[in-house]
């Protein structure tokens, strides 16, 4: 039986990606209250971390990838522009997120951890990330690569960067490590290299193209939950319990940051299970309000979320010199920020206001696009030659 039409029959708002969404972005802001603001690692920090690891990251970049076949928007120059965009709200949320508080912290207390966090403003957080994933398709786009080119060459990509990082991941130079973090793993602060997660935007990206010739969704969920959700366990169980040669520990935070192939395609396969389980709870209905409202604002809520999280957790170290303690005040925390966030972005859309820096008017866009980059190269030179250690991923952010 075909599942698909031979032209689009499948275009509009898709429920079941909302779900997929809204599920990631909820799990995200708690997991986030416990690594911003938890003393210790508790039981429910591991369950959240766990459901992080089988969806997070990996099932947004994917969802951004389908959504860029449903964008109005689809020519090369409008992914550069978009690309330009996320780049600089990326920015904007380091200064604010982490060089404003620590260096406020390091004029305070003059601890050396907070003049080394504030070199964070130059990160590969993933919306650093996903500016770069967007100029790449735009590249891809220019080129007029067919969507099998463009998931073999993202293959190809996160290969090269799990193998190189088994011979390379330092130049000796933090600020070179930190230029190629932006591409391939290297001990500076590379969260998000281009290499390793560019593979889950151009799965989304490939499956975006076929989305909207759908033409029978109950059917082929049926098929993709019966298979890619057993799939998808079975490896998780196979990584979580037999140590698999080559390939990072589970749950790690090398696992994480690689992505390595096959671990990406059962992320992958996770994510597919879990939109067929989300077409299948909705039962042709439209997914509820408060579904579509994270769904519709999730770089908000990313965005927002950590301008809270952050900067509490800094004030918590410069005043008490600890966190917070076990598992409640964390994940309450979570819960406040998650409504905090819900009901500015509600004022702001009921006044009219723009909720993003991308959508202010001219000229005022671009002086504020302008002040961002000045004040991150601004906060660069004035902390990388005070920094004697810097502070990454890699060791745990010099303790904190």
């Amino acid at each position: 039986m075909s599942y698909l039409a031979d032209r689009e029959v499948n275009r509009g708002r898709q429920p079941e990606i909302d779900c997929l969404k809204a599920f990631c972005i909820f799990f995200m802001i708690f997991l986030h209250g416990f690594e911003e603001l938890a003393e210790q690692e508790t039981l429910v920090h591991h369950i959240i971390t766990l459901i992080e690891c089988l969806t997070g990251a990996g099932a947004f970049m994917l969802c951004m990838g389908i959504g860029t076949r449903y964008s109005r928007k689809q020519e090369p120059r409008d992914y550069l522009i978009r690309g330009f965009e996320l780049l600089t709200v990326g920015q904007a949320l380091n200064l604010v997120r982490d060089a404003l508080p620590n260096l406020i912290a390091w004029w305070c207390k003059g601890e050396p951890t907070f003049i080394a966090m504030s070199l964070l403003v130059v990160q590969t957080d993933i919306m650093t990330f996903a500016g770069f994933a967007f100029m790449l398709l735009a590249l891809f786009k220019k080129l007029k690569l067919p969507d099998g080119a463009i998931m073999g060459v993202s293959i190809a990509m996160n290969a090269f960067a799990f193998v190189l990082s088994h011979f390379f991941l330092t130049t000796g130079s933090y600020l070179a490590d930190q230029l190629l973090g932006f591409i391939v793993v290297t001990k500076a602060e590379a969260y998000f290299p281009l290499c390793c997660y560019f593979v889950f935007v151009a799965f989304g990206y490939v499956l975006g193209g076929i989305y909207p010739r759908i033409k029978d969704k109950d059917a082929l969920s049926t098929r993709v939950l019966m298979i890619c959700g057993p799939l998808a366990v079975a490896y998780y169980l196979l990584r979580a319990f037999v140590p698999v040669p080559l390939l990072p520990e589970f749950d790690s935070t090398e696992m994480y940051i690689m992505k390595p192939v096959t671990d990406a395609l059962a992320n992958c396969l996770m994510s597919l299970a879990l939109l067929a389980l989300f077409h299948k709870l909705l039962r042709h209905r439209d997914a509820p309000k408060p579904v579509n409202h994270l769904s519709g604002h999730i770089n908000q809520y990313y965005c927002y979320s950590y301008v809270l999280l952050t900067p509490a957790s800094v004030l918590l170290l410069a005043t008490r010199g600890e966190l917070l303690p076990g598992t409640l005040l964390p994940l309450l925390s979570g819960l406040v920020t998650l409504v905090i966030c819900c009901l500015v972005i509600e004022w702001l859309d009921r006044k009219g206001l723009p909720n993003s820096i991308t959508k202010l008017k001219m000229p005022w866009k671009a002086v504020v696009f302008t002040v961002v980059w000045i004040a991150t190269i601004a906060v660069f030179a004035y902390a990388y030659p005070r920094i004697t250690e810097f502070a990454t991923i890699w060791n745990d952010y010099l303790g904190i």
